[in-house]
């Protein structure tokens, strides 16, 4: 098994505060972006239940513009 080389630890070392700076360390971001996720989610949901509504509408229409027809 190959160590690692002294320069390739103390690169490491110099690179850990760069990597902590860059990760979120407070929770309220965290919770801000799972309330963004589940606000789109909401509405994810409600659009597609608005197209099923109004599928359910254009098979009502169809099924009344066949019976004018007969």
């Amino acid at each position: 098994m190959k160590l690692p080389s002294l320069r390739n630890i103390e690169r490491v070392i110099k690179m850990v505060p760069l990597v902590k700076d860059i990760l979120p360390v407070n929770s309220e971001s965290e919770s801000s972006l799972l309330t963004i996720i589940k606000n789109q989610e909401d509405a994810l949901h409600d659009k597609k239940a608005e197209i099923c509504k109004l599928r359910e509408r254009i098979k009502q229409l169809e099924e009344a513009h066949i019976g004018k027809d007969i």
